[in-house]
């Protein structure tokens, strides 16, 4: 298809006033054919083995001086142009100056002509087949009473939260016809309502919406559909005036619901926001109306959409919408050919219910002997022999047709259309924004009678099908002009990752960058980026969660400008591997049954659990279980099973976990103590003796055949029947919340004397951790409490459990009421069997013996033969049962004790501090401290235990401030420990609980937390039992030879404790019953007599005591403990340091809100989860087995005279990173980067090496212009350090004598201070300092506190978005005059060292001699060789900034800092834009000198796509491969790092990766995280073996590959650049959708090949230039000699000022303007802001008339002679910017997309001539 050249005067920007016209095709001009498959720029361009300038190869040019154009290919001689119809001369594509309006004319004619030829062949071909497969049109039902219809497109122009409610009705004469309502939804997508079954006539159509104005229309209906489509608010791509194609808008702003927006819903929204109203009910009343839009609050934004629409009335807008019309979809019937199968309804065609699948009978494939067929009459053309109706435009929207004719009987005669290749020829073009939609455009009203759609061939791979869904006819396209350009991103695909996902997006050209908006429950967060895609770790500060359901959207930016969203689409993070295996295990034994739960783990979807008799064959799996627990049932009695679990996804099933043990109950009752027993007992079943009666106050009795018909009896709970008992469903009965309606009451034949009572479930479901007991005589009718000693948990030889009730004296009564409760709030009370016993004195007699609390000494009185005969006593059975006294085994130490106390004193007491308590820590601010104290005792699971606790001033009984501290060794985080007991003063008896159902020895150290706040607590504490544990506690030791005797004495008890430990381990717990939890094999890492305490000042450690001993190696008993004695004088002055960069102190001067915690840090040893090398609990930090060694290893740091490091080591990165977590200030804090700062400060060395971040990472991150955190760690943590570096004048480790220096000379000192009391703040303009907000914006107003100084240029540097509350703040403060985001160590310490006596701040350093050049090679790589003369010790480096102008007005951007003399700028944001580069060079101090512009120029790219968040991977192996090798600074398994990366890293010169593939041609497979438009691959080699013969494959899911290249290198050259074609070979270039690019070397395995880097290409976007030759500005501006005519109409008047320069873009989207040295537009502004000037673009139009296909042609810009003859006097440079705007008939939406470098202006300016094709001759 030819086309022909016209003129476009496209409109200048929306305030310019310059007219806008379109010249029709036959006006004057010059002709220039294409061949009908030309397209772009890209597709016209020939495919060149080597590409070095910055155009696409065989872009047409015009030039100014040529007489005759060729066509492109004709041009590069590649391809004869020849058209099969035969064409005539003029119409070659060649074409004089001088041709004639008459050659215009005879083009036409030729062309119908050849037209007409085509159309008489087709013709032919039908008739040769009608019979055979024709349509029988007699056989079409034609309908004759087809009614109209009002059919309401409803969108939205308004950003709203949510929807609103539409009510749509249609009347004719005051009667209601039609009426529907519709939610509008609140984002771009749109609703239609269709009103149909409509007579002929006018009706109204009326829109009403709570908080709009009514909207109403007059639409008259005939046989048709009128269409009409209304917005909410006001489009901004439209003008809404009459004359103009506009929708239809809904007014916002009706407050007061009278229908019309006026003043009156001013006032109200005025009045409803002073109010602070929400949107429940403004101030009038009316809910919600002032709420427009929708957010739940009545504000500013609410007030701005009434605003707008007041101004639209003001200018009295045309609200009405612009109708379009189509032929109703019942005026037409139906028909298939006579061969043509048909699934589906024929009558859908033309109402979009549905599609229907056409294909040849017989199963023969689609052709021109078999054609399919579909025909359609029209109603009132009896079949086709009517006037016809009248149709402007087809649209069918299909899927699978590749070649056939649309074929219209019109009133003129036939008209045929044909389809090639899936478009229709002549005159057709593809559907804008439709798939797959053929589009006949009859350019005018056609009568069309009947139309047959006949297909000859169907595409590829459609299985001889096709699908048609929609046939629509269409009037009223007059208005119509091209879709707007918004540049909304396209292809926009997240891909999933592993708590992460990636998200891209086509790059859309003519933008500088995009917002992304993220959604999550509710909440949102928007990222900005210049590139086209970004990856997403976090949250809303926390990183994502694998399958949670986040929605994402994105929009273009430039500047202001901003495109719309893209839809929202969902994405789902998901696990990249097969899970952890379950954490937590616990396994709980019943009857015949083990219930199993376990932490309920990420990226899981279901779990197994296995399980076996202990040590007997193999597991038995039971799967899919859905929750993270399950009960295994149809177990037998009294067996232990071993039990794991495993987790399983997708991807497979997890490890197993840790293996659990629990044991079965047995079906016989638990066997209670009979000793001395009262209710003695029969038959089951049967009441036991003595019980008169039991009742209860609540509750109810189960299987209790005594109870039954009886009110409140609980005869079940005495009756010898454990399978009657009680229940309550409740955590407490009684038992701490007493009442007389709670419990179990009792009442026996006779008084009794008691002081034992024991109770016992029908099976052990939980804990009970208390009991009352209150007895009833005749002095007490009422009841009297009784002191309850003790509530032991028992078990008896079988293991079965009961409870012991001990009371502290005995009662006699005759009546009892028991009272019971729960522990962990388990609300299942269940009581089975009670027993009472007859008081024995005999306990009460031992315990006598004592003289006082913590029984160290005997009364008096007492002789060996008191003793003698208590043990007498003691060892007598009674005489019923036969049993010994129940607490025998206690008794008998307690006598053991009294014994040795006859001959000496006891000591082993230990006193409890009272200067360690939590209630002393409320002011810190953080957490995760302990309280724990050691006694200096390990004890296991079940093992009784009696406390001993004496008093200064209590008596005994007395409630005490003390907790007894059960804890598991080698525990894992969530069974550490348990609080056993609150202890009283005097005798306490526990039983030590389990803790966890592991596979290993259950038990651990004690501890004793105190509770209170009392510094004049003195207590006392022993333990009788357990077995003793070396403890070192140098809590409070402050004299060295104290502390040295210390150490001493514990190294020696250590050794000894160590080299018998496997012994203790036999005599102790191998002792202990079999399926105990202790009696297990020894094993030194679990074995709980490893355990060992050191408490220092501020930490204690709770580790191995083997692992201790073996760090301190293999020296003398002195020499360990003069090295433990280091390790722990490194471990306090760490402490020391992090302490006084939290502004904390313990000298006299300090606030009580900086005093010391009173509590320490608790560095553990335990078991990992999952995932962790270290971590930091509660209020511990866990470690592991090879990790405690290291706790030993420090050396204290040894500072130099001048205060700077000398030598010694603490304990590495990890330990201090978990510490942090515990300390790290909650205000500002941030997991996994706040606390490392402290990890810093311990392994800093004052050097930019011994930092954890690289600063040139930390300078791209600062001068990127990006919002938000650093994806990396390491970088993010550098802006805190680079706070301490601007603010801290000591070396790394300088600490200070005195609260006040500290509080000076810190800054983090300052921060954590003002966190924990923000009046200390200073606020010297009145603002005082609040914390609001997250934690980004509290450290913000904290930093500029702690500096005195406003800061917001740091953080923005940094991606932090101050509110406004935090620049307030700021704002007071003068700004921080110095770059302290280039600060590092290095210049710090220069400072330090020399002062700022030598600073450049504002002089002129950088030479002018600098320059700036573009590699020719790499078009988008900017070189800055720098010249300076600053002194090079002085020099910290130099900030490198781009000026882009826009408007006239230059805008200077920073894209990078270098402490090189070179810097290079990979430019891939901008494409065909002027940059000028400046360079300032920043001091050590961070002052700036004089900033110095070094140069300018034009980048003009090929496309090259921005490489920073691509992936590369490779089958080939380098040397240069990295395996690192782990320690304890990077203890995670380090992963390989391939040096394939380098291929990616922008270095064109070096870096060349070399590698092999052994096996295999090697390959390189690039992922862009995105789909990007892709046209080639460029490959550079500067070194090694070349690539020869290649492949490149693309792919958009990884999976599927197509070949878009196949070629060979040349070995000659060093880049090449090679574009994609296109399956058939055509010589233009073919631009494809990728995610994945793979280039292959064929025939390469076993050879090693060189990259040096590798670039893929895509469009390369609008372009503009002075002069129409390339290089050559003669022609650019002149004196226009004669007068220029250009459509017939308008011309350009001789004596002009004329600028003409090529261009690339859209005509029918792209405005110049053009401007001078001072940004002022040429020709001025007249007093309206209207241009005085005027332009028009040259372009060349497709014969179809639609602009968006055009991509080249020429622009011209002038300002015409004033009445005088006269012109502007213009002198210096001039500037032409192109812009691209959304709208074509109003320039909405424009944004800069391309500029020129300055053009110098002759002094005297020559005559210019444009030639009627555009050219211009100029004269000097």
């Amino acid at each position: 298809m030819k086309k022909v050249t016209a003129w476009l005067l496209a409109a200048a920007l929306a305030f310019s006033g310059i007219p806008a016209y379109a010249s029709p095709a036959e006006g004057k001009g010059f002709l220039l054919t294409e061949e009908d498959n030309a397209g772009t720029q890209e597709e016209n361009a020939l495919g060149s083995r080597e590409q070095e300038q910055s155009e696409v190869p065989g872009t047409e040019e015009i030039t100014a001086e040529a007489e005759t154009e060729s066509h492109p290919e004709t041009e590069t001689g590649t391809e004869d142009v020849s058209e099969t119809e035969g064409i005539s001369e003029s119409e070659s594509g060649v074409e004089t100056e001088t041709e004639t309006q008459t050659e215009t004319e005879t083009e036409a004619e030729t062309e119908t002509e050849t037209e007409i030829e085509t159309e008489t062949e087709t013709e032919t071909i039908q008739k040769e087949n009608a019979s055979e497969n024709g349509i029988d049109w007699d056989k079409i039902e034609v309908p004759e009473d087809a009614k109209g219809a009002v059919e309401v497109i409803l969108g939205n122009a308004l950003p709203m939260k949510r929807g609103a409610d539409l009510n749509i009705s249609l009347t004719r004469n005051s009667e209601l016809i039609k009426k529907e309502s519709v939610e509008l939804a609140a984002g771009p997508k749109k609703k239609t309502v269709l009103l149909d079954g409509l007579d002929a006539g006018t009706y109204t159509l009326l829109v009403e919406a709570e908080g709009f104005a009514d909207f109403k229309q007059e639409i008259e209906v005939q046989r048709n559909v009128r269409t009409a489509e209304i917005y909410a608010g006001f489009r901004d791509d439209v003008a809404y005036e009459a004359g103009n194609a506009h929708p239809g808008a809904l007014l916002a702003g009706d407050v007061d619901g009278d229908g019309a927006v006026n003043e009156t819903d001013g006032d109200i929204l005025i009045d409803s926001m002073s109010a602070h109203r929400t949107a429940v009910a403004d101030i009038s009343g009316n809910t919600g109306r002032a709420d427009l839009n929708k957010d739940g609050i009545i504000d500013l934004l609410d007030l701005q959409y009434y605003a707008v629409s007041m101004d639209k009335l003001g200018e009295k807008a045309d609200f009405e919408a612009s109708l379009t019309t189509r032929v109703a979809d019942d005026a037409a019937g139906v028909g298939a050919g006579k061969n043509t199968q048909v699934e589906g309804r024929l009558e859908d065609l033309l109402s979009s219910e549905g599609k229907i699948t056409l294909s040849v009978k017989d199963g023969e494939a689609i052709s021109e002997e078999t054609p399919v067929e579909i025909g359609i009459a029209f109603a009132g053309t009896e079949t086709g022999s009517g006037e016809g109706v009248q149709v402007e435009e087809i649209v069918i929207r299909s899927e699978g047709i590749r070649e056939g004719n649309i074929i219209l009987d019109t009133e003129d005669g036939e008209i045929v259309r044909t389809i090639r290749d899936g478009r229709v020829e002549a005159a057709g073009r593809s559907y804008a924004g439709k798939e797959d939609a053929l589009v006949i455009d009859l350019g005018g009203q056609v009568a069309v009678k009947r139309v047959t759609i006949r297909v000859t061939a169907a595409q590829k791979g459609s299985n001889n099908l096709v699908e048609i869904s929609k046939v629509e006819f269409l009037n009223g396209m007059e208005n119509r002009i091209p879709d707007p350009e918004m540049n909304i991103p396209e292809n926009f695909r997240p891909e999933p990752e592993n708590k992460a996902f990636t998200l891209g997006w086509d790059k859309e050209p003519n933008v500088t960058g995009y917002e992304v908006e993220i959604e999550h429950k509710g909440e949102t967060q928007q990222v900005r980026t210049a590139v086209n895609s970004i990856r997403v770790q976090a949250f809303g500060k926390k990183k994502l969660v694998n399958g949670e359901v986040y929605k994402v959207r994105v929009q273009s930016v430039n500047g202001a400008w901003k495109s719309g969203f893209s839809e929202w689409l969902s994405i789902v993070p998901k696990a990249e591997g097969r899970p952890e295996a379950p954490d937590y295990v616990k396994a709980e034994g019943g009857y015949r049954r083990i219930t199993v739960k376990w932490k309920d783990m990420d990226d899981t979807d279901s779990y197994c659990v296995y399980y076996r008799e202990k040590g007997q064959g193999a597991y038995q799996k039971v799967g899919s279980i859905e929750t993270n627990s399950y009960e295994i049932t149809g177990l037998k009695d009294r067996t232990r099973y071993e039990i794991y679990v495993t987790g399983v996804n997708e991807l497979g099933e997890s490890d197993p976990s840790l293996i659990s043990e629990a044991e079965t109950e047995a079906v016989t009752p638990v066997q209670m103590p009979k000793y001395k027993l009262i209710n003695e007992a029969g038959n089951a079943g049967s009441l036991t003796s003595h019980i008169a009666s039991v009742t209860r106050g609540r509750g109810r009795m189960v299987n209790s055949p005594l109870d039954e018909g009886k009110t409140n009896s609980a005869l079940g709970a005495a009756d010898n029947d454990f399978g009657s008992y009680y229940q309550m469903e409740d955590w407490d009965d009684g038992g701490l919340y007493h009442g007389e309606g709670k419990g179990l009451t009792f009442t026996f034949d006779q008084p009794y004397e008691m002081n034992y009572i024991t109770f016992a479930e029908a099976e052990e479901l939980g804990n009970y951790s208390n009991a009352s007991v209150f007895w009833y005589d005749g002095a007490n009718p009422n009841g009297k409490q009784a002191a309850v000693k003790a509530v032991l948990k028992k078990r008896d030889e079988n293991g079965r459990s009961y409870y012991m009730i001990k009371l502290a004296e005995p009662v006699t009564a005759q009546k009892l009421r028991l009272g019971f409760t729960r522990s962990g709030n388990y609300r299942n009370i269940v009581i089975a069997e009670v027993n009472f016993y007859h008081y024995d004195s005999l306990e009460d007699d031992i315990l006598a013996l004592y003289a006082d609390d913590l029984h160290t000494c005997l009364k008096d009185s007492v002789t060996q033969k008191d003793i003698d005969a208590l043990q007498k006593r003691l060892d007598t059975q009674d005489e019923k049962s036969g049993e010994y006294h129940p607490e025998k085994e206690m008794l008998q130490k307690e006598l053991d004790n009294a014994r040795g106390l006859l001959d000496s004193t006891l000591g082993e007491t230990l006193e409890i501090s009272p200067l360690i308590t939590a209630a002393k820590d409320g002011h810190l601010g953080f957490g995760g401290l302990n309280g724990w104290q050691p006694l200096g005792v390990t004890a296991y699971e079940g093992e009784q235990l009696v406390i001993y606790v004496g008093h200064n001033t209590l008596k005994t009984g007395a409630d005490t401030s003390l907790k007894l501290i059960a804890t598991q060794y080698h525990a894992e985080s969530n069974s550490l420990a348990a609080e056993v007991a609150r202890l009283k003063v005097g005798r306490n008896e526990v039983t030590v609980p389990g803790l966890n159902s592991l596979a290993q020895e259950h038990g651990g150290a004690l501890y004793i937390q105190y509770t209170g706040n009392n510094a004049n607590d003195r207590y006392a504490v022993r333990v009788s039992g357990g077995a003793k544990e070396p403890v070192l506690n140098l809590y409070g030791v402050t004299k060295d030879e104290e502390r040295h005797e210390k150490i001493l004495s514990y190294i020696e008890e250590l050794e000894e404790h160590v080299q018998n430990q496997k012994n203790l381990h036999e005599q102790l717990h191998e002792a202990v019953a079999e399926n105990s939890g202790i009696n297990r094999e020894y094993d030194p890492k679990n074995c709980i007599l490893g355990a060992t305490d050191i408490m220092l000042d501020q930490i204690m450690y709770s580790v191995s005591g083997e692992q201790i001993l073996k760090a301190l190696g293999s020296g003398t008993t002195k020499e360990k403990a003069e090295k433990l004695d280091s390790s722990l004088r490194a471990m306090d002055q760490m402490m020391h340091l992090f302490y006084q960069h939290k502004g904390l102190n313990d000298s006299s001067q300090t606030p009580a809100k900086d005093r010391l915690p009173s509590q320490h840090l608790n560095i553990r040893y335990m078991r990992m989860f999952k995932g962790a090398f270290m971590y930091a609990g509660g209020n511990h930090i866990g470690i592991e087995w090879d990790s405690v060694k290291h706790l030993a290893e420090g050396r204290p740091i040894r500072l130099d005279e001048n205060g700077k490091y000398a030598d010694g080591n603490f304990f590495g990165w990890g330990i201090a990173h978990e510490i942090g977590h515990n300390i790290n200030q909650n205000a500002y804090s941030i997991a996994e980067i706040t606390n490392n700062y402290f990890s810093q400060l311990t392994t800093a060395r004052d050097t930019n090496e011994s930092v954890r971040f690289r600063y040139q990472d930390v300078y791209e991150k600062v001068t990127s212009g990006t919002i938000g955190r650093s994806e990396s760690e390491a970088v993010q943590l550098a802006l805190y350090w680079q706070l301490h570096l601007a603010y801290d004048r000591g070396y790394n480790f300088a600490t200070y004598d005195s609260y006040e220096e500290q509080f000076k000379n810190l800054f983090y000192a300052r921060v954590d201070t003002y966190a924990r009391d923000v009046s200390r703040a200073p606020a010297p303009g009145g603002v005082k300092l609040t914390l609001e907000g997250d934690a980004e914006q509290k450290l913000m107003r904290l930093a500029c506190a702690a500096a005195e100084a406003d800061l917001m240029e740091f953080f923005t540097r940094w991606g932090m978005m101050p509110d406004a509350g935090t620049r307030a703040y700021a704002a007071q403060f003068e700004k921080e005059p110095r770059a302290v985001y280039y600060l590092n160590d290095e210049a710090r310490v220069y400072e330090i060292e020399h002062g700022t006596d030598a600073t450049f701040a504002g002089k002129n350093v950088v030479g002018a001699s600098s320059r700036v050049s573009v590699n020719e090679a790499v078009p988008n790589e900017v070189t800055i060789s720098i010249k300076s003369s600053a002194d090079p010790e002085v020099l910290l480096g130099y900030e490198i900034a781009r000026y882009t102008y826009e408007g006239g007005r230059e805008s200077r951007k920073v894209v990078g800092f270098t402490t090189e003399s070179q810097w290079q700028d990979h430019v891939t944001d901008l494409n065909n834009r002027a940059i000028t580069y400046e360079v300032t060079a920043v001091d050590k101090f961070g002052y700036y000198s004089a900033p110095q512009k070094v140069g300018t120029v034009r980048i003009s790219h090929d496309g090259s796509h921005d490489k920073a968040m691509w992936k590369v991977m490779t089958n080939m192996v380098s040397k240069a491969d990295e395996i690192p090798e782990a320690d304890e600074n990077m203890p995670c398994e380090p992963q390989k790092k391939s040096a394939v990366s380098s291929v990616i890293d922008y270095d064109y010169q070096k870096n060349t990766y070399a590698g092999t593939s052994s096996n295999a041609d090697a390959s390189v497979l690039l992922q862009f995280g995105e789909v990007l438009a892709v046209s080639g691959i460029k490959y550079t080699v500067t070194s090694g073996n070349a690539i020869g013969a290649f492949t490149v494959e693309i792919s958009t899911d990884g999976k599927n590959w197509t070949k878009v290249l196949e070629d060979t290198f040349d070995p000659g050259k060093k880049i090449q650049t090679i574009y994609f074609r296109n399956e058939k070979n055509d010589p233009w270039v073919a631009t494809y959708d990728a995610a994945y690019v793979r280039l292959k070397a064929k025939g390469s395995a076993g050879k090693e090949l060189s990259i040096t880097e590798l670039d893929i290409l895509g469009p390369s976007g609008d372009s503009i230039r002075f002069g129409v030759e390339e290089g050559n500005r003669n022609s650019a501006v002149g004196i226009l000699a004669k007068e220029y005519e250009y459509d017939g109409q308008h011309s350009i008047p001789a004596g002009s000022l004329v600028f003409m320069g090529r261009y690339k873009g859209n005509p029918a989207y792209n405005v110049v303007l053009v401007y001078d040295d001072e940004g002022n537009i040429i020709g001025g502004t007249d007093e309206d802001g209207a241009v005085n000037a005027a332009q028009i673009i040259l372009a060349d139009v497709p014969e179809n008339g639609l602009l968006g296909e055009v991509s080249d042609g020429i622009w011209i810009y002038w300002i015409e002679p004033d009445k005088n003859g006269e012109i502007p006097k213009l002198s210096g440079n001039v500037r032409a910017e192109l812009y691209r705007v959304d709208d074509a008939m109003t320039n909405e939406g424009q944004r800069l997309v391309s500029d020129t470098v300055k053009m110098l202006l002759p002094e005297k300016l020559g005559e210019i001539e444009i030639s009627g094709n555009g050219k211009s001759n100029a004269g000097e």
